[in-house]
C-alpha cells in the first residue's frame, strides 16, 4: 500500500516567543513493514537544525528557534510503502538493547489491578498468542474515550477509570508485558482509515514487544489487532514520553495553544506496479 501523509501541527502563544529550542521525532525510518519514499519536514529554522539518532534509535532534529514569534508552524508531508508483516519489525539500527524495556516508567508503573491481570494471562509458551490474549483482555475492561485522560495520565489511573485513547491502551499493554518480564516500547504513527475522514486530531499509537526468534512484534491494543499495511511507523520509547513528536522549550510566551490536523490517505501506484501489501 502507498500512503501519504500531511501533517500539520500549529503552536500558538499568548505572548511572542523569544527564543525556543525544539526536538522534532517527526522522521519515520525504512523498516522490515515499510520504505519512505520521500519525506519533508518545513519549520522555521529546520534548515540549520542538528540531525542525530536518539538513544532509542529515533531520528531527531534539533531546532533553535532565535526570532521572535507568536507562532511556530510545523508541517510534514510525505510519501511511504506499506506492507502487512503480521506486525513483525525484527530489529532496527540504532537501536539499544532490548533488556532496558523491561524497566517500567512513571507513566506505565502497572498498580494492583494491571499486574492481577497479567498475572492470570495463559502462560503456554506461546507468547504471541498471550499477547493478543492480553489486547482481549484490555478491549474487555477498557473503552475508547477521549475525553477521560490527558498525557499525563498513567497506565495504572486509565486502568482504573476503564477508559482512555490509543496512548493509555499502549500504555496498560505495556505495563502489563514488563510485569510478566517481556520487553515493550511504545510506538507513535500513523493509521490510514479508509472509513473515516481523512482529516484527525492526533497521531495513532500502539506498543512493540520483543519476542524471541521473531524480534520486536507490534500490537495495536486500541484495535485488538498487530500493525498492518494500514500503519506507518514513527518513533517509538519507553513511553510516550520519549518519543513525542515534538519536545521543547521556549522563553518569554505565556500560555500556548496547539492545533493539530493529520490527513492519511491512500496514493495511487505507479502503472503496472503491484502494492507491497499483495506481493
Amino acid at each position: 500500500m502507498r500512503i501519504e501523509i500531511d501533517h500539520d501541527t500549529i503552536y500558538t502563544y499568548e505572548h511572542p516567543a523569544k527564543y525556543g529550542v525544539q526536538e522534532f521525532r517527526l522522521t519515520p525510518v525504512s523498516c522490515a513493514s515499510q520504505s519512505v519514499l520521500s519525506w519533508i519536514i518545513d519549520a522555521p529554522g529546520i534548515e540549520g537544525a542538528a540531525q542525530f539518532a536518539d538513544a532509542w534509535g529515533n531520528t531527531v532534529h534539533l531546532v533553535n528557534q532565535v526570532r521572535e514569534r507568536s507562532q511556530l508552524p510545523i508541517r510534514v508531508r510525505g510519501v511511504i510503502d506499506t506492507k502487512d508483516t503480521g506486525g513483525i519489525i525484527g530489529h532496527l539500527s540504532h537501536e539499544p538493547a532490548w533488556r532496558i524495556f523491561l524497566r517500567q516508567t512513571e507513566l506505565t508503573k502497572p498498580g494492583e489491578a494491571i499486574t492481577e491481570m497479567a498475572k492470570s494471562l495463559p502462560l503456554n509458551g506461546d507468547t504471541v498468542a498471550m499477547c493478543h490474549t492480553l489486547m482481549g483482555a484490555i478491549g474487555e475492561t477498557m473503552r475508547f474515550d477521549t475525553r477521560s485522560t490527558d498525557s499525563q495520565t498513567t497506565a495504572s489511573q486509565s486502568f482504573g477509570a476503564r477508559s482512555g485513547v490509543c496512548q493509555d491502551f499502549a500504555h496498560v499493554f505495556i505495563a502489563a508485558c514488563r510485569v510478566l518480564g517481556l520487553p515493550s516500547r511504545y510506538v507513535t504513527g500513523y493509521l490510514f482509515l479508509p472509513d473515516e475522514p481523512d482529516h484527525s486530531d492526533a497521531h495513532h499509537a500502539w506498543a512493540e514487544t520483543e519476542i524471541k526468534g521473531l524480534g520486536w512484534v507490534g500490537f495495536d491494543p486500541a484495535n485488538a489487532i498487530c500493525p498492518d499495511a494500514r500503519y506507518v511507523r514513527l518513533a517509538s520509547g519507553p513511553d510516550a514520553s520519549y518519543a513525542a513528536p515534538v519536545r521543547g522549550l521556549r522563553r518569554g510566551a505565556g500560555e500556548e495553544s496547539l492545533k493539530v490536523a493529520v490527513s492519511v490517505t491512500q496514493a495511487p501506484l505507479p502503472t503496472g506496479s503491484q502494492s507491497q501489501s499483495q506481493q
